[in-house]
């Protein structure tokens, strides 16, 4: 009996955890959005590479690879839902009347990127060797990823860049998504992390964009 009573503590401790660190995320992208530019990028929860992170985390913190994908699952479905209350309660003109059509895309997203980050967080935590090294390497190509796709057509134009600080919080998600491997992984599985980022980073920089625009072209129907 008690044994079954801490194992349901446990669960209900971690769903707990799960909705409150969703809820905080979601409750950042919103008051980011209230901020005016460039003091918006002081909060980059709108980054989906932050996201993504904070599903990655909330599996780590799990004691097993199943439940590290179902806290990235609820984690990131308890963002989409705080985030979009707070615009059909305090929002505005289209915004608010579009928010439960915007929620269930983006609701719809968080069914499949939460379960796979939160895995992968889990898999960080337990795994080994290559299972181990893909697991990080999902969140650091990720975050290359969105970088460079949003970011490499503002870092050309060097002479705006003072400008444009939002190029640098994009180039500083690269920056931390190539240091992800060196940080996260064993020295003998760092190389496997390497090349697993590389390949998953050539695959999210190809298809970030146009996914990300369809997502979006999606979401502002209602």
């Amino acid at each position: 009996m008690t044994s079954v009573r801490g194992v349901a503590a446990r669960a209900v401790g971690g769903f707990g955890v799960s909705v409150a660190g969703g809820a905080a995320l979601g409750l950042a992208s919103w008051v980011s959005d209230q901020l005016a530019w460039p003091y918006s990028l002081l909060i980059p929860a709108n980054l989906i590479g932050v996201w993504l992170a904070v599903a990655f985390a909330l599996g780590a913190s799990a004691r097993t690879i199943p439940t590290g994908a179902l806290r990235g699952l609820v984690g990131l479905l308890s963002a989409v839902a705080a985030y979009y209350i707070l615009i059909a309660v305090f929002g505005q003109g289209f915004r608010a009347i579009g928010a439960s059509h915007a929620a269930t895309v983006w609701g719809a997203v968080a069914l499949l990127a939460g379960p796979v980050m939160g895995g992968a967080g889990a898999v960080w935590r337990y795994g080994h060797d290559w299972p181990r090294a893909i697991g990080v390497a999902l969140l650091a190509a990720s975050l290359i990823g969105e970088g460079l796709v949003f970011g490499a057509s503002r870092w050309v134009h060097v002479d705006q860049l003072g400008a444009d600080p939002g190029a640098f919080l994009l180039a500083g998600e690269v920056v931390v998504g190539l240091a992800l491997p060196r940080l996260l992984l064993r020295r003998g599985e760092r190389l496997r992390g390497y090349l697993a980022t590389l390949a998953l980073g050539l695959a999210a920089a190809i298809s970030f964009g146009p996914v990300v625009t369809v997502l979006r072209a999606l979401a502002d129907r209602f």
